[in-house]
């Protein structure tokens, strides 16, 4: 039943599509605002709703070393490697206990994570465990531009 539900919650939610300083592009559910940059060229953002936190960094990673990536604090570990309109990417997602209160994430990781050669990471955490399946849409929405001459060093 929760499953049904859940269903129902995405497919009749309203999506807003974000373009993150013309780097890439992604959809993020109504209701998330964005807490305030550093400046305009910052490379991290943070977008909240409610005890939802959705955390974005372009460049680089937040995640622990590849090598190092399952810790023993980490429940309900899941990986996938995947393709992300043809990129490499990594998902992820656990669970862990932190302050007495179970919380969720689940980890993009687009790039060679192995080689520490990540372009573009994405965590979403929450007290819910139903909004994993609503990270895996953020993460699979993500949208690059082609690549031109210009712009050689993004994907």
């Amino acid at each position: 039943m929760r499953t049904i539900a859940l269903f129902l919650i995405l497919s009749a939610a309203v999506w807003q599509t974000i373009d993150f300083h013309g780097l890439f592009t992604f959809r993020l559910p109504a209701g998330f605002t964005q807490r305030a940059a550093t400046g305009p060229d910052d490379v991290r953002a943070e977008y909240v709703k409610g005890p939802t936190k959705l955390v974005i960094v372009w460049g680089q990673s937040e995640s622990l070393a590849y090598n190092d990536r399952q810790q023993n604090w980490m429940h309900d570990y899941h990986e996938t490697t995947t393709r992300l309109h043809g990129l490499r990417a990594n998902i992820r997602t656990y669970s862990q206990n932190k302050n007495s209160q179970r919380l969720y994430a689940a980890e993009l990781n687009v790039g060679n994570w192995e080689k520490g050669e990540v372009q573009l990471y994405m965590r979403l955490e929450s007290d819910d465990a139903a909004l994993l399946p609503v990270a895996e849409e953020i993460f699979k929405s993500v949208a690059f531009p082609h690549p031109s001459p210009e712009r050689s060093s993004r994907p």
